[in-house]
């Protein structure tokens, strides 16, 4: 008996542990590859400047954060969007940094085209097979620029989100959950654990996912 009090003990004090070790080490891990590189140049002119050896942690980091928002606000400028083509045609002609580039646009672009379609909506479907229901996130509206195909994209991942399977389902068998993304991802990064209430809602909803407008033929 006390054997199995002390485990539990035990366990317990090392699940209160485990979220401020992870909250720790991903800290580490940002500070290290963020804030070292530019951080460590940075404190090299001062120190030269100054004579002396300077450290200054997180300085970094903070100038990086304020790169990125400056290139987010050049980015709605047209002369700043014009070099930024320029450098994908460049970088589209090289063999090896081609593939990587495109590769890593394709992810990028529904976050930052206002035409794609996001992870917004949050569905579920029989899947994998008729009695197993699964939660997805709608990947895209459509499937062809077909207005008579009635198929849209469901991505359906694991709990480590950046896995998973695309499938093509018809409309009719796609129901829309009132959930939001966010307790959705929750769901699937705690494999369950962490649910709700939101799950039991939809039954008899009708689907009402935006179908895009397929461009008109010349």
């Amino acid at each position: 008996m006390w054997r199995d009090q002390v485990r539990r003990t035990f366990l317990a004090g090392l699940l209160a542990l485990l979220p401020l070790y992870i909250t720790y080490a991903v800290l580490h891990i940002v500070f290290d590859i963020v804030d070292k590189p530019l951080g460590g140049r940075i404190d090299a002119i001062l120190s030269e400047a100054l004579g002396q050896p300077i450290h200054v942690p997180g300085l970094g980091l903070l100038l990086t954060v304020v790169a990125v928002f400056v290139i987010g606000v050049l980015t709605r400028l047209v002369l700043f969007r014009q070099i930024l083509s320029a450098v994908d045609g460049l970088l589209d002609r090289v063999p090896i940094v081609r593939s990587l580039y495109n590769a890593s646009r394709q992810i990028v672009r529904p976050f930052t085209d206002e035409h794609a379609l996001p992870f917004s909506e949050v569905v579920i479907c029989e899947y994998p097979m008729v009695g197993r229901y699964t939660l997805g996130f709608v990947a895209s509206a459509n499937v062809t620029d077909d207005p008579t195909d009635d198929r849209l994209v469901v991505f359906f991942p694991s709990n480590h989100l950046h896995l998973g399977y695309p499938v093509m389902l018809r409309r009719a068998d796609v129901v829309r959950v009132d959930m939001t993304v966010e307790d959705a991802i929750k769901f699937f990064v705690s494999c369950g654990v962490i649910s709700s209430t939101d799950l039991v809602r939809w039954q008899g909803q009708v689907l009402d996912v935006g179908r895009a407008t397929p461009p008109a033929s010349s």
